[in-house]
């Protein structure tokens, strides 16, 4: 389910920032949790494909390209795992964010919403997720090189086999150049390569959400500029305040001589 739907403070928080003229900021962080809700969906297909490769591979009979693909599938898999963590903790932390906002906004008004924008502090997070991607990514990309390499060498192995025995009982030999993929390649290749895939789309989908966050806080930022700038307008500076209470002073007539008090000079 999309988190966007499931949580009605975020509604709440949305609504908030809506009515407050935070248009962009609602769309920036809609399509933010869209990208977040596809990345867990991605995550769950990534997480399949694993499970699958570790199925077929109980297939496998040649022992050390068995042993050595577990663990990769094993690496894979906890990093996979690690992914799914830090999606979770931005998501909860956009949830508390909110939650700090709607609750704060009657007596803080729009700060609470601009405060709340700024303290999710997803960028960062995004980052280093993207960051975790690609080096998934790589790991995936080599595995399925191992994958190719062990299965051209089984079948080169094979095909020298063959021409042993074709050579003992005087046939002509063939060519061994691994031939094309194999049994033990076509069925770990396949879900290997749906992997990287859909972790390929994760990463693009990361990229992109990084580009609305940066989009959202620059306009927080900004938000908090035009506020700044209206409350200057609306309390003048110290130093304008005694100008002009200075204007006023030397405006206002002298006061009147006392009477009763009159100057040395005019008694004698």
């Amino acid at each position: 389910m999309d988190p966007l739907q499931s949580n009605e403070t975020i509604q709440q928080f949305m609504k908030l920032l809506e009515e407050n003229g935070r248009q962009g900021q609602v769309q920036d962080l809609s399509a933010l949790m869209w990208y977040m809700d596809g990345m867990n969906r991605q995550y769950e297909a990534v997480l399949q494909e694993l499970q699958e490769v570790r199925q077929q591979l109980t297939q496998v009979r040649e022992p050390s390209a068995k042993y050595i693909m577990q663990g990769a599938a094993a690496k894979l898999e906890h990093k996979a795992h690690q992914i799914k963590a830090t999606l979770d903790n931005l998501w909860e932390k956009i949830a508390g964010c909110a939650a700090a906002a709607v609750e704060n906004f009657k007596e803080a008004g729009v700060t609470a919403l601009d405060k709340a924008v700024s303290a999710i502090g997803a960028k960062n997070v995004l980052e280093s997720l993207q960051e975790q991607i690609s080096g998934m990514i790589a790991d995936t990309k080599q595995n399925i090189e191992k994958v190719e390499s062990v299965g051209h060498e089984l079948r080169s192995v094979g095909g020298h086999l063959k021409n042993a025995g074709r050579t003992l009982t005087g046939k002509e030999t063939q060519v061994v150049d691994g031939g094309q993929e194999g049994r033990f390649q076509s069925m770990v290749l396949a879900p290997m390569r749906a992997t990287k895939s859909l972790l390929s789309n994760m990463n693009n989908a990361t990229l992109a959400a990084i580009g609305r966050v940066e989009s959202l806080e620059l306009s927080a930022e900004a938000a908090r500029e035009a506020r700044a700038e209206r409350q200057a307008e609306k309390k003048p500076s110290i130093r304008q305040a005694l100008a002009e209470k200075k204007a006023e002073i030397a405006g206002q007539p002298a006061p009147a001589p006392d009477k009763e008090h009159k100057p040395q000079e005019a008694a004698l």
